[in-house]
């Protein structure tokens, strides 16, 4: 799941799903990778198949916002915009500080009002041109939020650590460093990436547990209390 994670967030969309698949077969409900297939699906204009794991994300539990989110992106790209319209308010509604959701009524309300006044043919042309000017500006907004958000939740979550973070990401920058490989063959890129991974999704985990405290400055409390990748994943 963290290798479905790591590929979403590089664009590398069909590997990430692929992961994703993989992961499912260990757990087959777990929302979180569901909805991460779920935004796969979407980016790669499989819009049924998004929206069948966005529904299944939501089976064990209806507040599930990802979820929501999710199933309300697959049926407005569908062309269902009254049932999008529904679920971005339910979304909204559940967590009005996520601004997707407020976005997602503004364009569907649009989308209606639209359908309304403007001929099929002419509809369907306006609606293809506005899905790749918004896939274009979604990415490059998101790539932005999402960017800075995990510098607060590293530098918030991770205390001594974030430090590290920081230097991996300095190393990450070396163009003639990173193309070296180790004795194994690996390139140390990979090595470095996957540490950022990790200490990346370790801040994710410790920000869903609320924890009072940052993590424990002392590496061997670090050791026994961090937990195994697997269980710390990106899930938004």
């Amino acid at each position: 799941m963290a290798d479905g994670d790591w590929l979403l967030l590089k664009g590398e969309c069909e590997k990430a799903a692929e992961s994703y698949s993989t992961a499912l077969t260990l757990q087959p409900e777990n929302k979180h990778c569901l909805a991460g297939r779920s935004k796969c699906y979407l980016k790669t204009g499989q819009y049924e198949k998004a929206l069948r794991d966005a529904e299944a994300s939501l089976q064990e539990d209806q507040s599930f916002f990802v979820g929501l989110y999710q199933k309300a992106e697959s049926l407005y790209r569908m062309g269902e915009f009254e049932s999008a319209l529904v679920f971005y308010h339910r979304g909204s509604k559940l967590r009005p500080q996520v601004r997707q959701f407020q976005l997602g009524i503004q364009k569907a309300q649009e989308a209606i009002e639209n359908a309304v006044t403007v001929p099929a043919d002419v509809r369907q042309k306006l609606k293809g041109e506005s899905l790749q000017k918004e896939d274009e500006m979604t990415t490059t907004t998101t790539e932005k939020q999402n960017a800075s958000k995990m510098q607060k939740k590293s530098k918030k979550y991770l205390g001594e650590f974030y430090e590290d973070r920081r230097y991996l990401e300095k190393l990450l920058k070396d163009e003639t460093l990173v193309k070296s490989r180790m004795k194994n063959g690996q390139q140390l890129k990979d090595i470095i990436r996957s540490s950022l991974t990790y200490l990346d999704d370790c801040a994710d985990f410790w920000n869903q547990q609320k924890p009072t405290h940052p993590l424990p400055k002392d590496p061997q409390q670090q050791r026994k209390k961090t937990p195994a990748l697997g269980t710390c994943t990106l899930f938004t």
